[in-house]
């Protein structure tokens, strides 16, 4: 076997040292290759503001105004003016029931009232009275002739140059005459009376057929049905041909025709607590305004149009405790339709100089609730909060931080606390409402909080 000479100690010394060096710039690049790069992670300044306090109580949109076309009259529909959903002005002719017959109807009446009314001329120019009074007249003359008949033959009587049955036949004269003007002091009253009657009476039958044909005037009015409002006119519920108007046997039912809904604007019920009762009272005082949420395929959609709250109603619900409010929204177009579910947006009150962040910083952990700030060292640095209502993708910090931190709001799953980072101002692209939509290439007009 072939035998190795040892090393002398100092060549040994000098090859390890030689390696040593050798060594140096390998073990170098494997420290550089085991620390990574600081992360970068977008920061948001945390500020003070103005934030309102809001709530989003559920509504209903209901129609202001909301009117029934019915047939007052009985007969055919023989006409339709309208385009079934379309809008129609107010005053515009809709529909049309056969008018003859009370085209009819209203000149019987007319003809009745010109009978009428020639027979009150006729008791207004009657001579009855007048003619009963001259015969009473005459009659008190006969009387009178007869009462100077009697005396003269009474006073030949008396100085025996007459016959007492010349006395008896003046005596009878004189009071048959005298009974014949009291029959005709009657005869004249009877004829004021009635003559009075008889006026009276043609003046009742001149207003029966005055009324008779207004009715008539109505009933052929009635045939034609207009519109009382603007708005959205639904369904024909009958078609043209078909008999339509109250229930023959007089029971009081109309049939309905179609509907008119007003859509602009548009109405929202909503029911409140009546522990916010004052509050609202006083807000709907100064003109509550309010915002509309709608369901929509992609999320609650906002109605570009703010409304305004108008009417409380005069009693709470003792089932509920709640009491109704309405409000009033613009809705050109008609875009919202009656009896729809929506979200109604009410600022009730103002939170004044409170610490806002980014709601996405704002993370709930086993821990409560923490936000991820870059402290003076640019390390990571956690923070405990209290956090409050958001508004329009901001969240309301209450408690455990104050205004001008740097809040970490992109990278958050990149980074621990302590760790060091590179930060850098965060864009944010959507906040929760979907109002405010910023790419990266608008970081130079993103809002700063």
């Amino acid at each position: 076997m072939r035998r190795f000479d040892p090393v002398p100690l100092g060549v040994a010394r000098r090859v390890v040292v030689a390696l040593a060096v050798l060594s140096l710039p390998g073990c170098q690049k494997a420290a550089d290759k085991a620390l990574p790069p600081a992360p970068t992670v977008g920061v948001v300044e945390s500020r003070r503001m103005s934030v309102p306090i809001e709530v989003t109580p559920n509504g209903t949109t209901r129609a202001l105004e909301n009117v029934t076309i019915r047939a007052r009259v009985r007969g055919f529909l023989t006409e339709r003016h309208f385009v079934e959903g379309a809008l129609v002005k107010k005053g515009q002719l809709l529909l049309v029931i056969d008018e003859e017959p009370y085209q009819i109807a209203l000149q019987s009446a007319r003809a009745r009232q010109a009978e009428v009314e020639a027979a009150l001329k006729k008791a207004q120019e009657s001579k009855g009275p007048e003619v009963s009074a001259s015969q009473l007249e005459l009659d008190r003359a006969q009387l009178v002739l007869a009462q100077i008949q009697e005396k003269r033959n009474r006073a030949l009587v008396s100085r025996n140059a007459g016959s007492a049955e010349d006395v008896d036949k003046t005596e009878s004269d004189r009071k048959r005459w005298e009974a014949q003007v009291e029959a005709d002091r009657a005869h004249l009253a009877q004829a004021k009376a009635d003559y009075s009657v008889g006026i009276a009476t043609a003046h009742a039958q001149v207003s029966a057929a005055k009324a008779a044909v207004r009715d008539a005037e109505l009933n052929l009015g009635y045939c034609r049905m207009y519109a009382p409002l603007e708005g959205r006119i639904g369904e024909a519920r009958v078609k043209v041909g078909n008999l339509v108007g109250p229930d023959q046997a007089g029971g009081g039912a109309f049939t309905d025709l179609a509907t008119i809904q007003q859509l602009d604007p548009m109405g929202v019920d909503l029911r409140l607590s009546s522990r916010d009762l004052d509050r609202i009272t006083t807000l709907i005082e100064k003109g509550l305004a309010v915002r509309i949420l709608r369901p929509g395929p992609d999320g609650p959609l906002e109605h570009p149009h703010s409304g305004q709250g108008f009417f409380i109603d005069n009693t709470v619900d003792e089932t509920t405790s709640t009491f109704l409010v309405k409000a009033q929204v613009p809705n050109p177009g008609g875009k919202l339709l009656p009896g729809e579910y929506v979200k109604v947006r009410m600022v009730i009150d103002r939170l004044e100089n409170a610490v806002v962040v980014p709601a996405p910083s704002v993370v709930e952990s086993e821990s409560g609730t923490i936000v991820h700030i870059v402290d003076a060292e640019g390390k990571v640095a956690v923070r405990q909060v209290v956090a409050g209502q958001a508004h329009e993708g901001l969240r309301v910090i209450t408690k455990g931080l104050d205004a001008g931190a740097s809040v970490i709001v992109d990278g958050l799953q990149m980074i621990r606390p302590g760790l060091p980072v590179k930060a850098e101002p965060a864009v944010l692209t959507q906040r929760e409402t979907g109002r405010t939509k910023v790419t990266r290439a608008d970081a130079a007009t993103a809002p700063n909080l």
